[in-house]
Order: structure tokens, then sequence, then C-alpha cells
């Protein structure tokens, strides 16, 4: 899963929407569906949603391989 921010242009209306998705061209489609005849544009480049990962390299127990105090 990936979380996108997109850009949506419908009519004179501009604003920005966050998807989460298998990848970014999902989350542009997603968008698309939403708000036909409007522009989908991608902000940002997708990543990978890390949230509560655990390195296996660093053998942590924290959000992001860190021991948790």
């Amino acid at each position: 899963m990936v979380q996108v921010r997109l850009e949506v242009r419908a009519g004179p209306a501009r604003f920005r929407v966050s998807v989460r998705a298998q990848s970014a061209r999902r989350a542009a489609s997603l968008a698309g569906a939403r708000y036909p005849g409007g522009e989908v544009r991608v902000l940002r480049p997708a990543g990978p949603i890390l949230a509560g990962a655990v390195s296996a390299t660093t053998g942590g127990s924290g959000p992001f391989g860190k021991a948790m105090a």
C-alpha cells in the first residue's frame, strides 16, 4: 500500500486529497472515478505506509526499528 497526495481540479474548484491504494496509478484512478470530469495530478511521489513496521536489520521493536523506552 502507498499513500499519495493528489490535486484535483473540478471546474473552478481546486483541492488536495490523500489516497491510499496499491499504487500511485490506482490512487489517481480512484480519485478520477470519484470526481469525473476533473483533472487529477500527483503532488507527492508514492511511498510505502510504514506505520508499525519493525526493522529486520536492527532488530528493534519500535515503529522504525528503534527500541521503545
